[in-house]
């Protein structure tokens, strides 16, 4: 039950972070009036940007965890040696 609860957390954190910054859609609305794009081909560019977002979000927190466990154990973490 623990990891369906974090995951409907994720979800819903994912869905207001969206929904409550414009700035997340707004450029894709008026990149698609400005292009003539249609409705599937706005969605498509989209979607692909939304999983670039998640996925560099993702990322920077696994950094995050690493260099985090590296501080909290002692052991020197340099700029390039990660």
């Amino acid at each position: 039950m623990d990891i369906k609860f974090l995951a409907l957390t994720a979800a819903s954190i994912g869905f207001f972070h969206t929904l409550l910054g414009p700035d997340h859609y707004v450029p894709f609305i008026a990149m698609a009036k400005a292009r003539g794009w249609s409705y599937l081909k706005t969605g498509v560019i989209t979607f692909v940007c939304g999983l670039g977002h998640v996925g560099s979000s993702v990322m920077l927190g696994f950094a995050g965890v690493y260099i985090g466990a590296k501080v909290t154990s002692g052991v020197a973490v340099t700029f390039m040696g990660l």
